[in-house]
This record gives C-alpha cells, sequence and structure tokens, in this order.
C-alpha cells in the first residue's frame, strides 16, 4: 500500500470512527430518560449454599457467645488441619464438652505419658455429655426466643438449611 492510499484509508477510518462516536453521543443523550431494567434470576449451587450456610452458621455462633452469659455453654471454635491434610477447617463445640475430653485425656494418662488405647472416642464423649447437651439446647432455645437479633440470625440460618434440604431431595 502506498503512502497516498495508507493515507486515505487511515482518514476514511478516522471520519467512521468519528461519525460512530457523534451518532452514539446523539442516541445516549435521547435515551437518557429511558433506562433499561435487566433482572437476572440465578440459583445458588449447592456448594454455595454450603458454603453459606457455614458463614451464616459462624455469624449466629458468634452472636450467640456474646449474648449467652453461661460460660459452660459457650462455643468454642478452633481450625484443624486433619492429619496428612495442609487444609484447616473450622470445627466448634460446646465448651462443656471440650472441658469433658480434657478432664477424659488428664485422667487417661499416666505418670509419665498418655495411653492412647485408654482415650475416649468422640461417640464415648457425646454419649456422656448427652444430658448436658438437652440442657444447653434449652438454653439456646430460651436465648433466641428472648433476643430478636439472634432469632433472626437462626431464621437466615434455618431457611439456608431448607434449601439445602430441598436441594438434596431433588436430587
Amino acid at each position: 500500500m502506498t503512502s497516498r492510499k495508507y493515507g486515505c484509508y487511515a482518514t476514511n477510518v478516522g471520519a467512521l470512527l468519528l461519525a460512530l462516536a457523534v451518532s452514539f453521543q446523539v442516541a445516549a443523550q435521547n435515551d437518557k430518560g429511558k433506562v433499561e431494567t435487566i433482572e437476572v434470576l440465578g440459583q445458588k449451587t449447592t456448594l454455595q449454599l454450603k458454603k453459606a450456610f457455614d458463614n451464616q452458621r459462624f455469624e449466629f455462633l458468634k452472636l450467640y457467645n456474646s449474648i449467652n452469659e453461661v460460660a459452660k455453654f459457650d462455643v468454642v471454635c478452633i481450625y484443624q488441619k486433619p492429619i496428612g491434610s495442609k487444609i484447616a477447617h473450622k470445627s466448634c463445640e460446646p465448651r462443656y464438652v471440650k472441658d469433658f475430653r480434657a478432664m477424659k485425656i488428664q485422667t487417661s494418662s499416666s505418670g509419665t505419658g498418655i495411653d492412647v488405647n485408654r482415650l475416649p472416642s468422640d461417640d464415648h464423649i457425646r454419649f456422656l455429655t448427652k444430658n448436658r447437651g438437652e440442657e444447653a439446647f434449652e438454653h439456646v432455645a430460651a436465648l433466641i426466643a428472648t433476643h430478636p437479633e439472634l432469632f433472626d440470625s437462626f431464621e437466615k440460618l434455618d431457611a439456608l438449611h431448607e434449601r439445602i434440604k430441598r436441594r438434596q431431595v431433588e436430587n
């Protein structure tokens, strides 16, 4: 392409771009009063719902612990890495379970170390703390009933739980 043809070509392209820009500007000014609204409805995946449930659960527990005045019913959350994994996950349990587990470990230890065979299993701990669990349930229910912000947080948690259950039934 010669420089003269190139110059004409560039001028034509430039004029075309200028005309397009002016026409878009005029169209935009004419449509300022008209705004198109597009509504997009979507569904979260089951994994997204479970993640939202976990986030809401931790928010609920944080609020619960700030309201709760009975230390044994506090819920203690820690990050744990399962053996052989580098990915930590948040694990929560009531303080009375943690205290009971610590007591059982202490009583199973001999003078020089811990006898692993005498350590209680999680099922054993749950069984031995069952009565206290029923008492804790009643305590949580009373707090939810008397604190509107805790009730609202619980309702959100329950709604997410119901959506997850419905999704599992559908699949």
